[in-house]
């Protein structure tokens, strides 16, 4: 493929922050309002599963942007230079905050700060490997949505030398290959979820966090979706451009309001990459008039800013009621009693936030990082 700058795909990384920013504001579910309860129940729950559209987005743009000449130590300093400095930022945040209420309440998320328990989520976090720890005390520790960090971390681990191997003299045999370990991936997960079912039990580890799924079927979906995407784009040439971008809106659309009447444990793991995936072919040449109003200036900046609306939405949404209360007690109890206009607030608070962070981190990466 032509390696150019595909500012599309950006805009949809801005509106899946947005769904799982939408899926993390469960106090609207409280609303008396008919309309905001059911604009949670039927599509704010749903938006975790925009969780899959960054891992093979992640995939695709790994194989898209690949330079066979780098060395290893070249290719995971610079991955560590593009994730790690907000990680550890949002890490020292989270501290922060894990502290000072803990001087309130002596215990924050099941590890008195200081215990060993305390001290091996730091390192947790610190080196990673959180999200390999299969408690949700452990990978959900100080700052729940950075396991997605840890993942994508061992991703980019695990990528290198099928990437490396697929740029060299076998391309086909290291395409097979990548191709079996995501079929395998994909198996073993739908065996998992099949003996979760049976058990009737739900383990949020196995079914939606499970790193080994993310990164070699996920993760891996992406890497082929992006070697096949020639194939694919030519098998599609006699569809319209609006119309192939329209049928991916609308499978986008379905992924998520079909969770309101599929209540299969395979859903989150197997049918994500037909209503996730299908984005990317949907919309790769950018030329549709869906793309036309995707490549707005509103969109473009939601995508410019969707790490850091991702990465630091939490505190916004956690944090609101709890500095509204410390200003005035009558605030907060109007923020809890009206989870619509509540929500509304926290929306725009979260994109300023991490707009504001988007900035400091650029500024960051300019003075500090590149100099690394």
């Amino acid at each position: 493929m032509k390696r150019e700058k595909i500012t599309v795909y950006n805009a949809w990384r801005g509106i899946c922050a947005l769904f799982i920013l939408f899926s993390h504001m469960s106090f609207v579910s409280g609303s008396d309002n008919p309309f905001w309860h059911g604009f949670h129940r039927t599509v704010m729950s749903q938006g975790s599963i925009c969780c899959s559209f960054f891992f093979i987005c992640s995939g695709f743009f790994l194989n898209y942007t690949w330079k066979q000449e780098q060395s290893f130590g070249q290719y995971i300093k610079g991955k560590l230079k593009r994730i790690y400095p907000l990680a550890l930022l949002v890490f020292v945040m989270a501290l922060g905050v894990n502290l000072l209420l803990n001087d309130q309440s002596g215990e924050v998320e099941t590890a008195a700060v200081g215990s060993a328990p305390w001290l091996f989520n730091v390192a947790a976090n610190l080196f990673l490997f959180k999200a390999f720890i299969p408690f949700e005390s452990v990978f959900y520790s100080f700052h729940g949505p950075s396991w997605y960090i840890s993942v994508l971390f061992f991703f980019y681990l695990f990528a290198y030398p099928f990437l490396h191997g697929l740029y060299g003299k076998d391309r086909k045999k290291w395409r097979k290959l990548i191709a079996y370990v995501c079929l395998g991936a994909y198996a073993a997960e739908l065996i998992v979820c099949i003996v979760v079912r049976m058990q009737s039990y739900t383990h949020l580890w196995l079914c939606y966090v499970n790193p080994w799924f993310r990164i070699f079927g996920e993760g891996f979906a992406g890497i082929l979706l992006c070697e096949y995407m020639p194939e694919i784009q030519e098998r599609l040439k006699k569809i319209p451009v609006t119309a192939l971008e329209l049928c991916g809106l609308l499978l986008f659309l379905a992924g998520i309001l079909l969770r309101n009447v599929v209540h299969l444990r395979i859903y989150p793991a197997w049918l994500q990459i037909l209503f996730m995936g299908s984005i990317l072919p949907a919309f790769r040449s950018g030329k549709g008039k869906c793309s036309e109003i995707l490549n707005k200036k509103p969109f473009l900046f939601l995508g410019e800013i969707s790490f850091e609306l991702y990465m630091t939405h939490a505190f916004v949404y956690e944090g609101l009621p709890i500095a509204s209360g410390f200003a005035s007690k009558a605030m907060k109890r109007f923020l809890l009693q009206n989870p619509g206009t509540r929500f509304v607030i926290t929306l725009i608070l979260c994109i300023l936030f991490a707009w504001v962070v988007h900035l400091f981190m650029n500024w960051l990466n300019k003075k500090v990082v590149s100099k690394i």
